[in-house]
């Protein structure tokens, strides 16, 4: 076998490891969250207040937790340490959920709550982050488009969402026992993955020099973080602070909650089905048309869909409508990666991903939940997502002139990689 076969031989290796890792570790992480609102408002008894205030502390743990994991995936370059750690913590979702976390929202809301931010924050809402930054920074060491490697993601998201409504209506604790199931083969997956490659292909890709917390600071002092951070707040904030408590407003539609669970779940993996196909087509339209093009056309697409939301008053309509979110997370995560690979040093990729992204997100988290839960209470769903759209749309006018009009550059091949 000469050189060339060799290499190529190595990347479908990693590609098919990696696809398989997100594909697991999507449906692991799916089979607690899809239902999580339900379980909080059906089995805890928590009304929209307290649910969002759930959200809310889970936000807030988010955002202390992702720039550390952020950090560390910046020190530690090509080691695996933070993947073994949070597979570990994953695997106890069942235990955690059984005999802490349900008992303490039943006896002592508030104890519960913070504790159940720092579990989920830890596995979940910062380890998912780190799972992708990881995924972007392994495939860019061998030319493998992110899109079209987390799209495996969407198919472990479709496995979970066609089966927990169903499964919830049975035994909710199901679920969480497939989400600790599916954390040991990932564990098993990180531990027999291989990530090698020479040094030339290493030093384009991971920075010779360890990020340090001087670099994280300097962030602060540049345009490019700050008009990046108004993308953020404007567009990515009500993206998932909206999405927290979407089910509950979908399943209005419906005859009676058991039909809109199952519809719901359904119509999710009908979603994440066209999530699946745009994560293929995504990476060549951002490459052809640039980064920012991308995060623009993820804008209009949400201020559509909430606009949408506030104004139909059929299933049928709702359903149409809720396939958009597939279009959303691929050219959102697409194009986020590309803009902050072009515009960023590579030394605070991961730091700039998890903290200039992530838990910018999750700040949004903490200040909008409890707020959007008022809304939902006070004003309606539809009233309230009519509002979220309209702020979409003009956060996403005003980026069209801030962010950076750039294209990305012809990407590194790693011929002599070896894994």
């Amino acid at each position: 076998m000469n050189k060339n076969d060799s290499a190529e031989k190595n990347r479908r290796k990693i590609y098919i490891t990696l696809s398989l890792f997100i594909l697991v570790y999507f449906f692991s992480w799916k089979a607690t969250l899809d239902t999580y609102s339900f379980w909080l408002s059906e089995k805890i008894g928590l009304d929209g207040v307290a649910i969002g205030i759930v959200f809310a502390a889970n936000g807030f743990c988010a955002v202390l937790i992702k720039p550390v994991y952020g950090f560390l995936i910046d020190r530690l370059g090509l080691r695996k340490d933070l993947l073994f750690f949070i597979s570990l913590i994953s695997i106890t979702v069942f235990p955690f959920f059984f005999y802490i976390y349900k008992p303490l929202l039943q006896s002592a809301l508030y104890a519960g709550i913070a504790l159940g931010g720092i579990f989920l924050s830890m596995g979940y809402y910062a380890g998912c982050a780190a799972a992708e930054s990881y995924l972007d920074r392994f495939g860019r060491l061998f030319d493998l488009e992110f899109g079209q490697i987390r799209m495996w993601g969407a198919i472990g998201s479709v496995f979970s969402a066609a089966s927990t409504g169903y499964i919830f209506n049975i035994n909710p604790m199901i679920n969480f026992g497939l989400s600790s199931a599916g954390a040991l083969i990932i564990l098993i997956i990180v531990f027999t993955m291989k990530i090698e490659v020479n040094e030339e292909v290493k030093n384009r890709i991971i920075a010779k020099d360890k990020a340090t917390i001087y670099d994280i600071i300097a962030l602060f002092s540049t345009r490019n973080f700050w008009t990046f951070v108004l993308y953020v707040c404007g567009v990515v904030w009500i993206i998932f602070v909206a999405e927290q408590q979407y089910p509950r407003f979908f399943i209005t539609f419906y005859a009676s909650k058991e039909i809109g669970h199952q519809m719901f779940g359904y119509l999710g993996a009908a979603s994440l089905g066209v999530e699946f196909l745009f994560m293929m087509i995504a990476p060549g339209i951002v490459n052809r048309l640039g980064p920012k093009t991308g995060l623009l056309i993820t804008g209009f697409v949400v201020a559509a869909r909430f606009i949408g939301s506030g104004l139909v008053t059929s299933a049928i309509t709702i359903g149409i409508i809720k396939l958009s979110w597939g279009i959303e997370m691929s050219f959102l995560l697409v194009s986020i990666f590309k803009y902050l690979e072009i515009n960023f040093d590579k030394k605070v990729n991961g730091s700039m991903y998890l903290l200039g992204y992530q838990s910018v997100n999750y700040i949004g988290t903490v200040i909008l939940s409890p707020l959007s839960g008022y809304l939902y209470e006070r004003l309606g769903f539809s009233h309230t997502y009519f509002m979220m759209g309209c702020t979409v749309l003009f956060f996403t006018i005003i980026s069209a002139f801030l962010l950076q009009n750039n294209k990305r550059t012809e990407p590194v091949i790693a011929e002599n990689a070896h894994a």
